[in-house]
Parts: C-alpha cells; structure tokens; sequence
C-alpha cells in the first residue's frame, strides 16, 4: 500500500513494501526514478548488510541463512505506525527464529517534509541477547536527463575532480565506489537547471550508480558498511550492535 505526504511544492510517496520512497516531486517536477525495465527499484535501502554476500549466504550458530544482494529489508512489508499531512512513519520486527536472520530486531522509518528537503531516519534496535552484526545503506535512484552531472562538494571523484558527467557507458563496470570521501554532499544537476542534493557527512562510503548503457537514472549512495569476505562480522564497516542498542541514520535529499 502507498501513502502520499505533502508539504507546500514537496510531495513525497512511500510503498509499505520496503518502506521504499516511490515517488518525490517538488514544484510539478519529478526527481525520483519510478522504476522501470532499467532498475525495477526507486529507493531502497540496504539492511542488514550491503551488497553481496560471499557464496549468497552465511552460517550462524550452525545454520546456513540464504543471502541476496543488499538484504530482505527492502523486500519485507512494513506497518503504517504514524501518519500526519507531512510525516510517516513505518515499523518492521523480525522475531526469534527468523529464516533470514537469527538476530532479532525491530527497525522504524520516518519521512519528514520540511521546505523543499525530505528527511528519512531510520532507527535499529537489536531486541536480542546476542550482539548483532549490522551494515545500512541509502540506495535513492534519480533521474538523470542527457547532460546530467554528478557534483560533489569536494574534488571525491576518480579523476580528482568534483564532478562526474552522467555519459553512456559510465556504469559498463558496475558501481564507483568513494571510500572516505570528503565530501557533506553529492548533487545530481540536470541540464535543466534542477538538482538534487544528497547528504552523506558521516557516511564512510559513497557509492555512484546507474544502468549499464545510456541510462535514464542515477543513484547516490551513502552506505555504513561495504561488502567483503569472511562473516558478517569480519565484512567492512560493520557495526556490532549490543543488545538493546540502537542505531540510528538520516538521509537528507534537498531538491532545488
């Protein structure tokens, strides 16, 4: 089910499946990639790890849990728990004895319009006896006309620039992926004169994607955690989370 918020020019449309932003317009224009034959996806998140996992599944405990890219949490249904002209807020709780996960955890996501700017906040609780290896990730995909470019506010890029033209083939390779970047932001500026501006202060990797090809969207992606070899323990920028403690993340996408 979806639910739309509005504040002045901004609206905002969330799907209960995923929590997934599927829509984000500001002055009758649309920003957010809809989804299509390109990526199927507009903006998901990544939790409980970010992108593969070694062989597609870890052990645990001595058991084997299946492992997709990016985690179950952009897939699973989440509760409608608050809702108000310009907010929302959704729940997700996954129990003792979980066939995806063997540490239990209960996850809330709130949308925020104020101005022209979209907060979404996440919070993770782990709710067992057991310290739970977590990795969270924004994954918002936008559109990108012929002509875009992706501006950082320091020179973060490859080439030592602080900008990315937006040209067939870029994505041919996969992801770039920006390791410490320096940057508080990253915006996609459309030749129209339009952008819109990720914050990704605090976030130890940034990773720029799009469509092999010519493609018609671009994603920003501050991540807190990136994948490698060995358990999900051992995999980059994980964070062992005690029980009964929280983490938290914001991502902020001003539109202009």
């Amino acid at each position: 089910m979806e639910y739309v918020i509005t504040s002045g020019a901004l609206t905002a449309r969330v799907d209960t499946r995923g929590a997934q932003l599927r829509a984000l317009k500001y002055k009758d224009t649309d920003y957010l990639w809809p989804g299509g034959d390109a990526w199927g996806w507009s903006a998901p998140v990544c939790c409980p790890w970010c992108g593969a996992v070694e062989g597609g599944a870890f052990g645990h405990a001595g058991r084997t849990y299946a492992a997709g890219r990016h985690g179950f949490v952009r897939e699973s249904e989440h509760e409608l728990t608050a809702r108000s002209g310009d907010t929302l807020a959704f729940a997700l709780r996954v129990g003792e004895g979980d066939a995806r996960w063997p540490w239990p955890f209960e996850l809330t996501a709130r949308f925020a319009l104020d101005g022209c700017t979209l907060a979404l906040t996440y919070e993770i609780t782990n709710t067992g006896a057991e310290t739970m290896p977590l990795q969270f990730g924004f994954h918002p995909g936008f559109i990108a006309p012929a002509g875009s470019v992706i501006r950082a506010e320091k020179a973060d890029m490859p080439d030592g620039s602080d900008a990315l033209a937006i040209v067939p083939g870029l994505f041919d390779g996969g992801s770039i992926d920006l390791a410490a970047p320096e940057s508080a932001w990253f915006r996609l500026e459309r030749p129209d004169g339009r952008g819109v501006t990720v914050a990704t202060e605090g976030y130890p990797y940034v990773l720029l994607w799009g469509a092999s090809g010519d493609t018609p969207f671009a994603c920003i992606e501050p991540w807190s955690g990136y994948p490698g070899s060995g358990g999900m323990f051992e995999r980059p920028g994980v964070t062992a989370l005690a029980p009964g403690e929280t983490f938290a993340r914001t991502l902020k996408i001003a539109l202009s």
